[in-house]
């Protein structure tokens, strides 16, 4: 079993503006359907919310955990309030589970994440929410590609692939 974690993440490390993402990048998009797909996704409250304003729905063929101290329920979503035992617990299962933000979650996850799922956004926006730095004595990258920009994508990107060491 392994935690991932998975962020497109700008020059500057910026993840978020406002409680949304500072760019339009469909094919990002599509890239982190494809790779959660079929599998439990971990998120923090706020990210949830944004996610069900954006999509009016849970993320489709995936199973929402929301990390949460608050008193919570959704239908449809498992609400855990630490994410340490859990993790423990996870670990022991035979599923890739993925971190999918927000930043809390991200600094939180990172000490026991196995995997980084990373698309490098080339470009350096306005942002208040960041990831936190990539130390590469830790991690170690395994996979880049890189990819244009194009009409309905304003940045260029490489979709990266981080192990730990």
């Amino acid at each position: 079993m392994s935690i991932s974690i998975i962020s497109a993440v700008a020059e500057n490390n910026a993840i978020g503006l406002k409680n949304d993402l500072p760019w339009n990048l469909p094919r990002d998009l599509k890239h982190f359907s494809k790779i959660t797909k079929g599998h439990t996704v971990v998120m923090g409250l706020n990210t949830y919310h944004h996610l069900i304003m954006r999509l009016g729905k849970n993320l489709p063929d995936r199973k929402s955990v929301v990390v949460t101290p608050d008193d919570f329920t959704a239908e449809g979503v498992e609400v855990i309030h630490e994410f340490d035992p859990w993790a423990e617990k996870a670990k022991k299962d035979s599923e890739e589970f993925f971190i999918i933000g927000g930043a809390m979650m991200y600094r939180t996850a990172l000490p026991v994440a196995d995997k980084l799922y990373i698309t490098k956004v080339h470009a350096k926006p306005e942002g208040d929410t960041f990831f936190p730095e990539i130390d590469e004595k830790i991690w170690k990258l395994t996979s880049s590609e890189f990819v244009a920009k194009d009409e309905k994508n304003e940045h260029d990107v490489t979709f990266t692939i981080y192990e730990r060491h």
